[in-house]
This record gives structure tokens, C-alpha cells and sequence, in this order.
């Protein structure tokens, strides 16, 4: 005669329900784990690309957007916080006695800047990496708006770093392309040129 009691089916089932929410639980997070990282291989996939994007070479399209966005916010000094002083005569220099308007500088601006377009950005996907990188430019726009302008040399500095500088780098790769110097009558290399030594020493060589 077999005296064994029969299965406690019940305990059974509680033991069987427990290992099963217990491996869904490991599951779960497992998955979790699994997202996480790759959230994380995410996160840092975009820091390198954005470190990438802003060390590296702009084409002629960012330089001229970037620098729209970051030299644009242009503040001036109240006037009873800036220099004064008079404009002196342009005594022995050659100067407009009368200006007028010139009615269709938009479309030459226009003509001129697609033109410039063909030679060094004919397509944003083939345009060349020339120019300087957006880390350096958002590092300069920081640099002026935290100032106002309240003296000519304020301007001045502006004008050289944030305007001058990039304006010769463009030209300066239009200098390298025989049809552009064709065009715009460029010589081979580009230099301003704005204190009155240089100034001099051209006129004098061209008297």
C-alpha cells in the first residue's frame, strides 16, 4: 500500500508562478541594462559627432550662416557711456563728395554672392572645407557680445576680426582659382592694409 500524499498542486503552482515573474524580472532588467547602454553608446556618439562638426573646417555656406548667427548680435554703448570727439578733415586723402543711391544694390549683391556660390560652394554636398571652424566662431561672437561698442577702437577691433579677417579668407581662396580671378580681376594673393605707413608707401610708389 503506497502511503506517499499526493502533490500539493497549489505549492507547486506558487513555485512555478515565483521562478516565472522572477525570470521576467531578470529579463526586464537585462533590458533595461541593454538600453541604457545603448542610450548611452547614443549620447556619446553624438558628442563626438558634435565636437566633430564644430572643430572641423566650414564650407563657404556655414562660414557666412555662423557668422550671421554669431557676430550679428552687435550691441552700441549708450552714447553717455562711449567716447567722443570730432571726425577729422580727410586732409591729402581721397574722399566721396557726394554720395548717391545706388538703386540696384541688392541684385548685384545677389549676382555677386551666386557667383561666388559656382566657384566654392557649388553644392552643399561637393562644397569644400576652407574656412575656419565653428568652435572658432562661436568662440568670438561670445567674445564681442559680451561688451558693447562704445569707442572707434571697439569698432575697429569688430570690423578687422569679426568682418576683415573672414572677408580675406574668402577672397583669398578665389585667388587660387584662375576663372574667379578672371572674373572679379584678383591678383594672386590678398592684404589689408589700413594704417598710413602702407597707405603711403603706395601712393608714393604710384607718384
Amino acid at each position: 500500500m503506497d502511503n506517499s500524499s499526493p502533490p500539493d498542486y497549489k505549492a507547486l503552482f506558487f513555485r512555478a508562478e515565483e521562478e516565472r515573474q522572477r525570470e521576467a524580472e531578470l529579463r526586464k532588467q537585462a533590458e533595461e541594462r541593454q538600453r541604457q547602454a545603448e542610450e548611452h553608446q547614443r549620447q556619446a556618439e553624438q558628442e563626438r559627432d558634435k565636437g566633430r562638426e564644430q572643430t572641423r573646417q566650414t564650407t563657404f555656406a556655414e562660414l557666412i550662416r555662423f557668422c550671421h548667427v554669431y557676430f550679428s548680435p552687435l550691441r552700441a554703448e549708450s552714447p553717455s557711456r562711449s567716447t567722443t570727439g570730432k571726425i577729422p578733415a580727410p586732409t591729402g586723402k581721397r574722399c566721396p563728395l557726394q554720395l548717391l543711391h545706388w538703386s540696384n544694390c541688392v541684385a548685384e549683391q545677389q549676382k555677386v554672392y551666386l557667383s561666388v556660390c559656382t566657384y566654392l560652394a557649388p553644392s552643399e554636398q561637393s562644397a569644400a572645407r576652407l574656412f575656419s571652424p565653428r568652435l572658432e566662431l562661436e568662440r568670438l561672437g561670445r567674445r564681442f557680445s559680451k561688451r558693447a561698442i562704445s569707442s572707434k577702437q571697439d569698432l575697429e577691433s569688430y570690423e578687422r576680426f569679426a568682418v576683415e579677417d573672414y572677408i580675406h579668407d574668402i577672397i583669398e581662396e578665389l585667388c587660387k582659382i584662375p576663372a574667379a580671378r578672371e572674373e572679379f580681376h584678383l591678383g594672386h594673393r590678398i592684404r589689408f592694409d589700413n594704417h598710413a605707413n602702407a597707405l603711403d608707401a603706395v601712393d608714393a610708389d604710384q607718384s
